[in-house]
């Protein structure tokens, strides 16, 4: 989704206040060529088959890999692995597409998933409101992303994913809404945008989401979780403990926190894949970022981090080196939305990696298409190994 248009400017946040990187004891290289898991060209269901959120895994009842990789529509891939996977046409959900921003039921990307069994299947999504998509005024409107509105907002299947349905009804299926009312004059709304994948962890589900604010300085990663076992409760990491965020009632979610404390890398934006390397116990997290040095080129791509303890984060390091949509000129291909995932994983959620997995991310490759460009999309992966220094 918009994500594609947030990623660092370098770090020019590395003077924060309390923010001391630990040395990164996990390495993370890439270990092979790139494979192709889906090509909207190719195999998509129609015009609007376009991967545009990270790659989410879960394992269903029946055993198999159930990914997500999605637009608005949310459609799954299912197999028994990344060899296997093909396209599911059917949409899995799709908002009402409400010309309401209040109630954040306009589009909704499913980002992250929690089942316990293969057949409860919890999600939170992403919600967006645009103005322009329903001719609706905002104030000095200079591109349509103007006035966006953005909340993460809960979601659950009963038949192992084919369906969702929103736990609690607009306005009250958000756990985490925007922290502000939205206006039609406030070009960049606070809001919480994204979500990586949930990973279970000492009895608990983790996840970093990204709390933007209106000015790049204060919009941050934070630290989420819930009871593993119940998920009607979301806490935020306040930078010394954790705080209660909202709870799931009758009546759908009651919000008592919607601010929350830094967590990972300065100077980074969105944090969107996260795992747990079994064999050390060491958390992985993959984003985009962008590392500028003086009198030379830009470094872009997708980068990582490594921590022991999901709130100190090691600095960038980079994994692979893509050109993002700031670099790509008019008609040339970039990449966004990573996501590390291991195909064999023994946890239901694909939470887990040992020594080799997959970064998972998709490429935009605008083609000229009468008077105007369109943009296809490939979901790749490539294989990484993960070892300790």
């Amino acid at each position: 989704m918009i994500a594609t248009m947030a990623f660092a400017v370098g770090m020019g946040l590395g003077g924060i206040v309390g923010w001391n990187p630990p040395v990164a004891a996990t390495e993370v290289t890439v270990s092979g060529s790139e494979k192709v898991i889906f090509d909207s060209d190719v195999s998509g269901c129609d015009n609007h088959h376009l991967p545009d959120s990270p790659a989410r895994a879960f394992r269903n009842a029946q055993g198999e890999m159930v990914m997500f990789a999605p637009n608005f529509q949310n459609r799954a891939f299912v197999g028994y692995g990344f060899d296997s996977l093909k396209p599911d046409c059917d949409s899995r959900f799709m908002a009402a597409g409400k010309a309401s921003p209040d109630l954040l039921d306009d589009r909704t990307w499913l980002q992250a998933i929690y089942t316990n069994d293969g057949r409860n299947v919890y999600a939170l999504g992403s919600a967006s409101f645009m103005p322009y998509r329903h001719d609706m005024p905002c104030k000095g409107r200079t591109k349509r992303t103007d006035c966006w509105i953005n909340g993460l907002v809960t979601l659950k299947s009963t038949n192992g994913g084919k369906t969702f349905d929103y736990l609690g009804n607009p306005p009250h299926h958000a756990p985490f809404p925007p922290p502000k009312p939205y206006r039609d004059d406030r070009k960049r709304a606070p809001s919480y945008v994204t979500v990586t994948n949930i990973i279970s962890w000492q009895n608990y589900l983790y996840a970093i989401v990204w709390r933007r604010a209106d000015n790049w300085e204060e919009s941050r990663n934070c630290l989420v979780r819930a009871p593993a076992n119940d998920p009607s409760r979301w806490d935020v990491w306040n930078g010394t403990k954790f705080e209660e965020a909202a709870t799931l009632t009758d009546d759908g979610w009651t919000v008592r926190q919607t601010e929350c404390a830094r967590v990972g890398p300065a100077g980074v934006s969105s944090i969107r894949g996260l795992v747990r390397d079994e064999a050390s116990n060491t958390f992985i997290t993959v984003y985009l970022h962008r590392i500028r040095k003086k009198d030379q080129p830009d470094i872009s791509g997708f980068f990582y981090s490594t921590s022991h303890n999901l709130k100190n984060w090691s600095a960038p390091t980079l994994l692979y080196a893509q050109p993002l949509r700031r670099d790509a000129d008019k008609g040339e291909p970039f990449s966004a939305y990573p996501s590390i995932i291991d195909d064999d994983s023994m946890d239901r959620l694909y939470g887990t990696v040992d020594d080799q997995a997959n970064l998972v991310f998709v490429r935009l490759m605008p083609k000229p298409y009468k008077d105007r460009w369109r943009v296809s999309r490939q979901l790749v992966r490539v294989p990484i190994t993960i070892k300790e220094d």
